[in-house]
C-alpha cells in the first residue's frame, strides 16, 4: 500500500517534533531510528503502543507521483516535495504512517493521498482511522499461534497416569 504526503520540504518536520506531535494525540509513538533528519532515511522503524513495526519511506519530487497520479494534479500548488510511504498488510505500520502523515499535515500543511484507494485524506479521516488500526492489531495479537519457540507445559506423567487409571476403575466399576 502506498500513501504519498505532498509539502514544502522546507516544512518537514524533525525526528522530534513528529514525535512530539503524536504523543500530544495520546499515542505511545517513537520513530527508532537514529537520525534527527527523516528525509536523510529510506525507511523507518517506529513503536506503537508497545508496537514495533517497519515501512519504506521515499522523498521525491511531486512530479514523480503525479506524472503517474495526474488526478492529483488539481490540489497542488507549491508543494515542492513528495514523501511516499510504503508498507504491507501491517497494523501497526498503518497506524505509525497515518499519525506521522497527521503530524506532516500539523507542521507543514502536507496534503495527503491514498494511491491505492485514488482518495484525498483530510487530518480528521487520519486520526478516525488510528484506532481502527490499533484495534485490529490488538486482534491479529490475540489470536497469534504461539511460534514453535514458545515453551509447551510439560506433561506430569504420573497425574496423567493417574487419572487415566482412576478412569479406567470407574468405567468398570
Amino acid at each position: 500500500m502506498t500513501q504519498v504526503a505532498f509539502l514544502r520540504k522546507a516544512y518537514i518536520p524533525t525526528k522530534t517534533e513528529i514525535e512530539e506531535l503524536i504523543s500530544g494525540l495520546g499515542y505511545d509513538f517513537k520513530i527508532l531510528e537514529d537520525s534527527e533528519n527523516i528525509t536523510e532515511l529510506e525507511g523507518l522503524s517506529c513503536s506503537i503502543n508497545g508496537h514495533e513495526t517497519f515501512f519504506q519511506i521515499y522523498f521525491n519530487q511531486p512530479t514523480d507521483i503525479t506524472n503517474e497520479y495526474d488526478w492529483i494534479k488539481p490540489d497542488l500548488t507549491n508543494q515542492d516535495s513528495a514523501v511516499s510511504f510504503v508498507w504491507g498488510a501491517d497494523f501497526a505500520a498503518g497506524a505509525c504512517i497515518g499519525l506521522i502523515s497527521v503530524a506532516l499535515i500539523d507542521k507543514g500543511k502536507a496534503l495527503v493521498y491514498s494511491l491505492d484507494d485514488e482518495m484525498k485524506y483530510s487530518r480528521e479521516m487520519l486520526v478516525a482511522d488510528t484506532p481502527q488500526f490499533l484495534n485490529e492489531l490488538e486482534k491479529q495479537n490475540q489470536n497469534r499461534v504461539p511460534s514453535p519457540n514458545t515453551q509447551k507445559p510439560k506433561k506430569n506423567v504420573e497425574t496423567d497416569k493417574m487419572s487415566f487409571w482412576d478412569k479406567l476403575k470407574d468405567l468398570f466399576n
